[in-house]
């Protein structure tokens, strides 16, 4: 009698979970970095309108413009990992003659100016960030993104006129 070649059920059915587990681990982490690569772009985009903005206020003003009256005056007041409407554009907003790209968005967003001897916030001056006061006028940009719908733990990105790099903080949450 010839033994016939294949696959058990047993051994199907050791693949099928095999699988099922790797999907449980993969796709909870390619929607978190899904989530992560989107605010980053949509920082970068809203970041560069800004200084930009800021430069172009500079320049006919003699000085940068706030936003907002402290770091926690953001526009869209609170973050939203749903994205929400950007407009209408807050009068601030409308005074620096910022266009942003989107029309939506997940973070908020601040920009805080000042001139030589100005105090900047605590989150600028605090760690990771640790911006330091020029003598010079000055601004800052800090967005707060909440990316995983809980606000226990939020994204921070920061720039200044200082260092235009993006710095982070919990980019990936």
């Amino acid at each position: 009698m010839r033994r016939e070649g294949g696959f058990t059920l047993i051994e199907l059915m050791v693949v099928v979970a095999l699988i099922a587990v790797l999907a449980t681990i993969a796709i909870p982490s390619f929607f978190r970095e899904s989530s992560r690569s989107k605010a980053e772009s949509e920082v970068a985009a809203m970041f560069g309108e800004l200084k930009v903005r800021q430069e172009q206020y500079h320049l006919e003003n003699g000085a940068y413009f706030s936003t907002g009256a402290s770091e926690t005056d953001s526009w869209p007041a609170a973050p939203d990992r749903q994205k929400q409407s950007i407009y209408p554009l807050p009068a601030s907003w409308q005074t620096l003659k910022v266009t942003p790209a989107e029309q939506s968005v997940v973070c908020t967003y601040v920009a805080i100016a000042g001139g030589p001897g100005d105090a900047a916030g605590n989150m600028a001056t605090s760690p990771p960030f640790n911006f330091t006061v020029p003598n010079a006028n000055w601004y800052y940009v800090l967005a707060h993104c909440d990316m995983d719908g809980s606000s226990a733990i939020d994204g921070y990105f920061f720039s200044s006129s200082v260092d235009s790099a993006i710095q982070k903080v919990n980019p990936s949450r």
